[in-house]
């Protein structure tokens, strides 16, 4: 791969390898023996470190798994909406990986006004940048493969896709906040209701709902839908793996698998004005739910590949190429320790499908009576 150097690709064709043989490995079963190698799957947020969900996309494409319905938060959303548009994995990697995303910071004039006037703006707008530049460039994204509403996401096997049925609900869901409401918005779900404007999922374009669920405030200002403030997504949860769930488990037939972006200790915020401030209390809260949310809970353990993203902030989008090929290496190389159960969590074997099942009827659905083994 011509985005990393030559250490970093001799690293990768090891995982390449790796990967390989455990897609041979007659103890791996990824879902039900009616839908092969297929899997739902929720990304979390987590800004410039999103870059780790390339990674795990690319070992996914080299174990043959494909995707029946995706999710995700903020950077997670940006993620699954491409993918979902039918980008295959060589296309997401050159799209993104070396994407420069503070060229789509709206002109920069945080920069040139003094700190008092920043201040004053954001007290007024409730962010730095309008976001406009961003949604924009998602929206042509969207448009190469005419995927750019809700309505129009292919439902057949294209790209990292696996074929849909409609009754199987949509292709991609996107979690965002709304403030105004105390509450999650997910879309397309939500858009029916009367407090959003009775809005037709199936013509909304999903720039917006990205655009919405990427708005961390004081950085983006809140996206206006009717009389509501949305923020980033993150608020309500960082990574929705249960959106995809139902209570009978004899009717699943494939796993929900999440990408978490589990962070060591970070350095010390800046707090030196409001804008640093509003930051540096977003950071704290993400921080702290990505290490309380899934500890103490089986059912999310089971299916949660967790990438080590080290000292790499939310909001780090200057980040060297160095540290870009960091997060994808270890992107690839938490899938292949996940389902190969080397990981110490979850699935401590080969993935296999029944465990899974096992695992989510013992921790998961209600008043069953079949025993955990």
């Amino acid at each position: 791969m011509e985005h990393l150097t030559k250490e970093g690709r001799t690293t990768l064709e090891r995982l390449e390898k790796s990967l390989l043989d455990l897609r041979e490995d007659p103890d791996l079963q990824i879902s039900s023996s009616g839908e092969k190698d297929v899997i739902d799957i929720v990304f979390a947020g987590g800004g410039a470190k999103g870059v780790a969900h390339l990674g795990a996309i690319w070992a996914f494409d080299k174990l043959g798994i494909r995707f029946k319905r995706l999710a995700g938060t903020s950077a997670g959303a940006l993620t699954a909406s491409i993918v979902a548009a039918g980008f295959d994995c060589d296309q997401l990697v050159d799209e993104l990986f070396n994407m420069n995303f503070m060229k789509l910071r709206d002109g920069f004039w945080d920069q040139r006004l003094p700190k008092l006037a920043r201040i004053a703006a954001v007290s007024t707008s409730y962010g730095m940048y309008e976001g406009e530049k961003l949604q924009s460039w998602i929206e042509q994204l969207l448009a190469k493969k005419n995927a750019n509403t809700f309505g129009r996401l292919p439902m057949e096997g294209v790209g990292m896709l696996a074929p849909l049925d409609k009754k199987d609900g949509p292709r991609l869901s996107i979690m965002a906040s709304d403030v105004s409401h105390s509450c999650e918005l997910l879309m397309p779900r939500d858009l029916v209701l009367d407090r959003y404007g009775n809005i037709r999922p199936s013509s909304f374009p999903i720039s917006a709902a990205v655009r919405m669920s990427v708005s961390v405030p004081f950085f983006f200002t809140p996206y206006k839908v009717s009389k509501s403030l949305i923020v980033d997504g993150a608020f309500a949860t960082n990574l929705p793996l249960e959106v995809f769930d139902v209570d009978d488990p004899t009717r699943v037939r494939w796993p929900t698998l999440g990408i978490k972006l589990g962070s060591t200790i970070p350095g010390k915020n800046s707090t030196q004005d409001l804008f640093h401030f509003g930051l540096a209390v977003f950071d704290t809260m993400r921080y702290g739910q990505s290490k309380m949310t899934y500890q103490n809970y089986p059912t999310r353990m089971c299916r949660l590949v967790e990438v080590n993203t080290g000292e790499i902030r939310t909001l780090d989008f200057g980040i060297t190429k160095e540290q870009k090929e960091q997060l994808f290496l270890n992107g690839a190389r938490s899938v292949l320790y996940t389902l190969r159960g080397d990981d110490g969590r979850g699935i401590r074997t080969v993935w296999n499908f029944k465990k899974y099942i096992k695992l989510r009827t013992r921790w998961s659905f209600p008043d069953l009576d079949e025993p955990y083994i």
